[in-house]
């Protein structure tokens, strides 16, 4: 069995967690875990992942807002195409929320390097 985190949860409930609330629960998780690697890793990939997400959405949602100004019919593509970024996520949420759950340090594309870097903790960087 993995150790506890510094939460006080096991390490596999702390990984859920640090997906529950996409980017912001991770980046909760990121901040108070100092010890356990692997709750490190998913809080950043949590972090990265959905914050860029929702960062993408954002941004297609607002190109939709000025499209209505200037090319109504552009206002389809942009609401459509953040919908579909939704979805997506929403698709990519729940098996990052499963694998989790399962013990698993299942790696995103393009996140998941950038998380490695991210999640060392404070017991190796230190060293």
């Amino acid at each position: 069995m993995q150790p506890d985190s510094t939460t006080g949860l096991s390490s596999r409930t702390a990984s859920v967690l640090s997906y529950l609330g996409w980017w912001v629960s991770g980046l909760i998780f990121w901040a108070i875990e100092r010890e356990d690697a692997l709750v490190r890793f998913h809080a950043a990939q949590a972090t990265i992942t959905f914050g860029g997400l929702a960062l993408l959405i954002g941004v297609l949602g607002l190109l939709g807002l000025v499209m209505l100004s200037f090319a109504p019919s552009g206002f389809l593509f942009f609401a459509g195409a953040a919908f579909v970024v939704w979805i997506a996520g929403v698709v990519l949420w729940l098996i990052a929320l499963w694998q989790a759950g399962q013990g698993k340090r299942w790696r995103i594309p393009l996140a998941a390097e950038l998380a490695d870097s991210w999640s060392r903790t404070s017991r190796t960087s230190s060293a």
